[in-house]
């Protein structure tokens, strides 16, 4: 099995086409499996938080009638995030903002080019958080809200390319039940524009995000949990895709569940993030087994 590495900051972005023909909303902007790990809502103090990524997701693809397609995907990416804390209060909170850098693209079986027949190439347009609040309420509990947006390209056709704006409200909170345990919860909204391409009326539904961890902390910096996950389409799709095909018969969800361990990398002053999930609940959705990994330091 291919390995993912993901960025524990921003979520994961990926092709356009596809996901609406098979209506997958885990194939957009904000990854599951991203938003509730250990210490989701907690403030790092003020400082430059930067991560590098390499993920692959092996799935297998579903037609919207829940139809499983004979063809093996993986879903390779890069991702580089820069996320900056200031120490500044904004609502009762602190301020922080950044961006995450794609790359990647959805490869069939084991060719080393994706679905429209291109080698690995750098997405043209980066995930943005111009607003993140981080809020502690007394000594265990901690919130944080954030708005990410992705802009499309009108002339976009790699994997990795939007042809539509992507809007997100997300938030988290971490409870400290004591010192060796800590809960983890998040939700985030998804709203995407019609398609910028001329003469396309593709408008993709509204998606929902739901996600819970529970960790063991050890002594040693360790913790290990387990993690779960809902995404669903919260509104039709509507209008025709690429294919042809229209959109809106049909809304997609997805249930993931899986395990996280993370430990500190005390060499190099940074952290060391694993989860691997598998999907065993779906409904007209793309599905298959992840397994994220990330490093993140702070500056």
């Amino acid at each position: 099995m291919k390995k993912i590495l993901i960025a524990s900051i921003i979520g994961l972005a990926t092709f356009s086409s596809m996901a609406d023909q098979y209506g997958a909303p885990e194939l957009t902007a904000n990854q599951p499996g991203v938003n509730a790990a250990s210490n989701a809502a907690v403030y790092a103090g003020k400082g430059l938080l930067g991560a590098f990524t390499y993920g692959n997701y092996s799935i297998k693809g579903v037609d919207t009638n829940g139809t499983d397609v004979p063809t093996d995907l993986s879903l390779e990416v890069l991702l580089g995030t820069l996320h900056y804390n200031t120490d500044w209060d904004l609502f009762g909170g602190k301020y922080s903002f950044g961006a995450t850098l794609v790359s990647g693209g959805l490869y069939p079986g084991s060719s080393e080019h994706d679905m429209n027949g291109k080698l690995l190439s750098v997405s043209q347009s980066p995930w943005l958080t111009p607003v993140k609040i981080n809020w502690q309420l007394g000594e265990d509990w901690h919130v944080a809200a954030n708005y990410t947006l992705r802009f499309g390209l009108k002339s976009g056709n790699t994997n990795t390319d939007k042809t539509y704006d992507v809007h997100q409200l997300g938030a988290q909170t971490t409870w400290n039940i004591n010192q060796e345990w800590q809960a983890n919860f998040a939700s985030n909204i998804e709203y995407r524009t019609k398609d910028l391409r001329p003469g396309k009326d593709m408008k993709p539904g509204t998606i929902g995000y739901f996600e819970s961890s529970l960790q063991r902390r050890f002594d040693n910096g360790m913790n290990l949990g387990g993690y779960a996950y809902h995404v669903r389409h919260l509104s039709n799709d509507k209008g025709t895709n690429d294919a042809g095909e229209i959109l809106g018969r049909s809304r997609s969800e997805l249930t993931g569940v899986g395990v996280e361990w993370a430990m500190p990398l005390k060499a190099i002053g940074a952290g060391l993030n694993v989860r691997i999930f598998t999907e065993p609940y779906r409904r007209n959705h793309m599905h298959g087994v992840r397994a994220f990994v990330s490093v993140a330091k702070k500056f």
